[in-house]
């Protein structure tokens, strides 16, 4: 179950519903076998093949303490392993094994597509024809290999293992011991298998070059004894900051971890309500929240993530106060900490130089004005004829700006009239080309 971490500034009503929901979902996920339906994929005429790679799984599942896996695990031949991810989506598998490797750059943007599935796949083929080359720490599919000579076919996976079946290197077996890993270790603690991947991540050992290996062989005892199934391997928001500039207020954050991260909702209130407050910081009574926009996700990555947002209507002053709705795969939700920005609105019409002055060709005039109505800037020549209309329109209260390119107009002085309302001022600019 995915969480952020830092401490949500809500009023007490809605710290005892989140509480309640914690529990419920809580309750769910723990009492519930993550993985229950594990399809191995393969080609048709390798049915003894895969029939081992299955073996494998079952023998990576009870490595660590001779459970069994009492799960549904099934063949499905298919050349198509885009077919095998669909097929997959469809009947409730959780996981899939494919048996051979593949086109693993292009199934990894299949893989994209069907967060409710994790894709094991062996390492790249013997001769250099298919191998893996994306950012393991970001990537859909779990990329996995056995020994040295075949991690040296690709250029990087990201678990490796013993061998099984024949304590050599074939990997399409250590794939089917790594995938029978992670579901152990996703049951063992009731979490999901994206979970349960990041957790072995965390805790693993590597004897081989990190040239083939991103995070190396896992070790499960010490990955069970540092989980935490309520706190596993969360959304960790790391920080979430409000800017302003003129008439936008820019939003930033950053995550370090992300599961099953479908994205963030912006969320506004201006000048809301006292209801309590935290030191400085006052929070908006509920219902007084709008939705401003959304920025997708990550999904999952285990590296810092960076985003942003630019609310753009901001014309009147007051306090803004802006929260992030950060929403799983699934729709449930969780509410960021709450950061909070005063804007005062001018006290009085002025109409600034431009800049820079002399230009060419690109030059910015900016303004404000304390009240709402029409205003209007435009620019004339020396002999008084206008040449470009840059504003004309009524606008609320607020500082503005705009930019003048003027590429097709000759060298010379030019002037620049603001009206607003009952108030006028020319400026003089200078291009120079």
């Amino acid at each position: 179950m995915n969480r952020i971490t830092s401490y949500f500034n809500i009023n007490l009503v809605e710290r005892k519903i989140a509480l309640f929901l914690f529990f419920i979902l809580f309750y769910s996920t723990a009492c519930a076998q993550q993985v229950t339906k594990v399809l191995i994929s393969g080609l048709s005429g390798n049915t003894s093949h895969d029939i081992e790679v299955k073996n494998a799984f079952l023998i990576g599942y009870k490595s660590y303490d001779g459970a069994d896996y009492t799960g549904q695990i099934d063949l499905h031949l298919d050349n198509n392993v885009y077919a095998a991810i669909d097929y997959a989506h469809q009947n409730g598998y959780q996981i899939v094994v494919r048996s051979y490797t593949g086109l693993i750059n292009a199934v990894n943007d299949s893989a994209q597509k069907y967060p409710d599935v994790l894709l094991f796949m062996p390492a790249g083929s013997n001769n250099f024809l298919y191998y893996c080359c994306f950012d393991i720490p970001n990537a859909a599919v779990v990329s996995t290999g056995a020994g040295v000579d075949t991690l040296a076919t690709a250029y990087k996976v990201e678990f490796f293992s013993i061998d099984p079946i024949t304590n050599c290197n074939e990997s399409s077996f250590s794939n089917g011991y790594i995938a029978g890993q992670i579901a152990y270790l996703a049951n063992k603690l009731n979490i999901s298998p994206q979970q349960a991947r990041l957790l072995a991540r965390s805790n693993s050992s590597s004897a081989q070059s990190i040239t083939y290996v991103q995070y190396g062989k896992i070790d499960l005892g010490n990955a069970i004894q540092s989980s935490d199934s309520t706190s596993t391997l969360p959304i960790e928001l790391t920080s979430f900051t409000a800017a302003q500039s003129i008439n936008h207020v820019t939003l930033n954050w950053t995550t370090s971890t992300e599961l099953n991260n479908y994205g963030f909702e912006i969320e506004r209130s201006q000048s809301p309500i006292p209801s309590q407050r935290e030191g400085a910081l006052r929070i908006p009574l509920l219902g007084n929240w709008e939705t401003i926009g959304f920025v997708y996700g990550s999904g999952n990555s285990n590296s810092t993530k960076y985003y942003s947002f630019i609310d753009k209507d901001i014309f009147q002053s007051g306090e803004y106060f802006y929260r992030l709705k950060q929403i799983d795969d699934d729709g449930s939700f969780k509410y960021s900490i709450t950061v909070q920005l005063k804007i005062n609105k001018p006290l009085s019409f002025e109409l600034k130089q431009n800049y820079p002055n002399p230009f060419n060709p690109i030059t910015k005039i900016s303004w404000q004005s304390p009240v709402s109505c029409r205003q209007t800037l435009r620019i004339f020549n020396l002999l008084g004829k206008e040449v470009a209309v840059l504003a004309d329109k009524e606008k609320p209260a607020g500082t503005y700006e705009v930019i003048w390119n003027a590429a097709n107009m000759p060298s010379g002085v030019y002037f620049y009239q603001l009206k607003a309302g009952s108030f006028t001022d020319i400026k003089k600019l200078l291009l120079l080309k």
